[in-house]
C-alpha cells in the first residue's frame, strides 16, 4: 500500500507583524479601537452595513476567535511557567495562527494575534471559535481588515541546504531513530540540498544535547531536525544563538521564530491494523507490547482496538508493559506473555523487532513498528505501522529554498503520506484488504472519523457520547481506556490545570 505524497501546504495570507512588547490595553481603548476600524471598513460594504468581505481573507476569517470571560491571561509562550505579558478581555477578536498542547501541563494554547498586532498564547479554554451570527462576522471581519497582512516569510529563501540530524538512538535499530533516518535519506534527492549530517545515540541531557547542535551549527548546517521530545528546551535555546539557522524538532510544542514543531497521527496507521488483526485472529485475544502508559501510547492502542472491533466486536486487546523505548529482551519476554494468555497477534509500541521474532518462533501473527518489520520474522509479519518522514522534510526544505518556511506546528496524518502501513501480506485475505483501502480512504477523505461516538472506556462507561467526536486536545491527554482493552495499569497523565487563566 503505498503512502502518500506529502502535499504543500497553502500559505496563510493573514499572519500579523510581530510587534514591540507593549503594555496591557483597557477594554474601553481596544473597543474604541475595534470601532473605528469596522466604521472605516463599513464605508466601504454592501447595502444594509455589512462588512465587504472581500476587504479581508476568508480563511482568515475561519481562524478568528473572541474571548469568552471577562479577562485571559496573554502570554509570551504557551505556559503556565511564564507570567502574563498582558490580557485580553470578554468580546476581543483574535486571530489564531497555531495550536500546540503543553503535555506537562494538561494545556492546549492557542497562538494568536491581538487588534494592536502584539502576537502572544492564550489558552483555548476561553475563547469561541467565531459564530454565524451577523454582529460576530462582522466583527471579526472589521479586526481582520485592521491587521497587517505581510507576505514575506520570517526567514530568507536560502540558495542551498545542508541539513543535520539529531537521533536519540542508533539508526540501526529499526525503530524511530531508522525512520527519521530514511526521511534524511529521502531529503537528499533534492537538488538544493547539498548534504546531510546526523549525529546518532544522543541521550535526553541538555549539555549533550546542545553540544551536538552546535556541532552542526559549526560545521555550516542551515537546517536542523531533532527528533526527541526532550531535545525540546535544548533546541529552542541554540535557536535563539543562531537566528539563521532553522530548526524543527519532533513532537515538542515550543517554537521560535525560527524553530518549528512536528509529528504524526500515528494513531490512524494504529486503526487499520488493528482492522487487519480483527480479522486473522481465532482466540479473539490479541497481545500489545507497549513501552509507557501516556496518552501518545494509549491513544495508539485505542485506535487500534477500535480498528479491530468494527470486523470482530469480541475482540479482547490485552497489553503487556515493557517501562522502556527499546530493549529487545523485555520485550521478547513481554511477547511470550502475551501469547501464554492467548494472543495469537502481537503488535508493539516498542523499537525493536524482537516481539516479532517471538510470534514467528511460536507460530503466530505479528504487526510492525516504525518500519517495515517483514524481514525480521517474514512468516509472521502481516503488515507494519511505519511513519515516512520524507515527504515531510523535502517539503520544509523546499518551503525553505522557496522563502515559504514559517515556524508553525505541523501533526500530519495519512492525508498527508507522514503515516501508513507496509504493504500487506499475502496471507490477509482479498477482502480484508479491500475493506483497509476503504476504511484508509475514508480517514483521508474525513467521512470516517475514528473517534466518534458512542465510545465507551473499559469500564463500560460512556466517554463519547454518540455524534460526538474527540478533539485533538482530548486525543493528546487521553486517559482512558475503551472498552475491550486489557490495560493492566493506569495511564500516566498530568495534574496541572488552566483554570488559573481566566477570571
Amino acid at each position: 500500500m503505498a503512502l502518500a505524497w506529502f502535499p504543500k501546504r497553502s500559505k496563510r495570507r493573514a499572519e500579523a507583524v510581530q510587534r514591540p512588547l507593549v503594555t496591557a490595553t483597557s477594554a474601553f481603548a481596544l473597543g474604541a479601537m475595534l470601532g473605528m476600524v469596522m466604521t472605516a471598513t463599513a464605508a466601504h460594504g454592501q447595502s444594509g452595513g455589512y462588512i465587504a468581505f472581500d476587504q479581508v481573507d476568508p480563511a482568515a476569517l475561519d481562524e478568528t476567535v473572541v474571548v469568552n470571560v471577562r479577562a485571559l491571561n496573554f502570554r509570551s509562550s504557551p505556559t503556565l511557567a511564564e507570567d502574563p505579558v498582558s490580557v485580553v478581555q470578554e468580546g476581543d477578536y483574535l486571530l489564531k495562527d497555531i495550536e500546540t498542547f503543553n503535555q506537562e501541563e494538561g494545556i492546549t494554547w492557542l497562538k494568536v494575534t491581538r487588534a494592536d498586532g502584539l502576537q502572544g498564547w492564550v489558552s483555548s479554554a476561553f475563547v469561541d471559535k467565531v459564530e454565524d451570527a451577523v454582529d460576530r462576522v462582522e466583527g471579526a471581519a472589521a479586526f481582520l481588515a485592521g491587521l497587517d497582512q505581510p507576505d514575506d516569510p520570517i526567514v530568507a529563501a536560502v540558495d542551498e541546504i545542508k541539513a543535520g540530524f539529531v537521533y536519540p538512538a542508533p539508526i540501526g535499530d529499526a525503530g524511530w531513530a531508522y525512520s527519521h533516518d530514511n526521511g534524511r535519506l529521502a531529503l537528499e534527492t533534492l537538488p538544493f540540498v547539498t548534504e546531510t549530517n546526523y549525529i546518532e545515540s544522543v541521550p535526553e541531557d541538555p549539555e549533550l544535547v546542545v553540544a551536538a547542535l552546535e556541532d552542526l551549527v559549526a560545521d555550516g548546517n542551515n537546517l536542523i531536525f531533532g527528533t526527541s521530545y526532550g531535545y525540546m528546551d535544548s533546541m529552542i535555546e541554540v535557536a535563539k544563538r543562531h537566528p539563521d539557522v532553522v530548526f524543527m524538532h519532533s513532537s515538542g510544542f515550543k517554537t521560535e521564530s525560527n524553530a518549528g514543531t512536528y509529528f504524526g497521527r500515528i494513531y490512524e496507521a494504529r486503526y487499520l491494523s488493528g482492522i487487519i488483526a480483527g480479522a486473522m485472529t481465532e482466540s479473539d485475544v490479541v497481545g500489545y507490547v507497549a513501552a509507557f502508559p501516556i496518552p501518545q501510547v494509549i491513544r495508539g492502542i485505542n485506535a487500534f482496538t477500535l480498528g479491530a472491533q468494527s470486523v470482530n466486536p469480541e475482540i479482547q486487546v490485552k497489553v503487556d508493559w515493557t517501562n522502556t523505548w527499546y530493549g529487545p529482551g523485555v520485550e521478547r519476554e513481554s511477547a511470550e506473555r502475551l501469547m501464554d494468555e492467548g494472543a495469537d497477534v502481537i503488535t508493539i509500541h516498542q523499537n525493536s523487532p524482537s516481539a516479532m521474532q517471538a510470534a514467528q518462533q511460536r507460530g503466530t501473527y505479528a504487526i510492525g513498528y516504525h518500519s517495515d518489520m517483514e524481514a525480521f520474522a517474514p512468516e509472521a509479519v502481516l503488515t507494519s505501522v511505519v511513519w515516512d518522514w520524507g515527504g515531510l522534510y523535502k517539503q520544509v526544505a523546499s518551503d525553505l529554498a522557496d522563502g515559504d518556511w514559517r515556524s508553525e506546528q505541523i501533526w500530519a496524518g495519512l492525508d498527508e503520506g507522514v503515516v501508513g502501513l507496509t504493504p500487506l501480506s499475502e496471507q490477509v485475505p482479498a477482502d480484508v484488504q479491500l475493506l483497509v483501502e476503504q476504511r484508509r480512504d475514508g480517514l483521508v477523505k474525513k467521512s470516517l472519523r475514528i473517534f466518534e461516538g458512542p465510545i465507551r472506556d473499559a469500564k463500560g462507561e460512556i466517554r463519547v457520547p454518540s455524534g460526538k467526536v474527540m478533539s485533538d486536545a482530548d486525543l493528546l491527554t487521553m486517559d482512558f481506556y475503551v472498552l475491550g482493552v486489557d490495560g493492566g495499569v493506569s495511564p500516566t497523565l498530568s495534574t496541572a490545570s488552566d483554570d488559573d487563566e481566566a477570571s
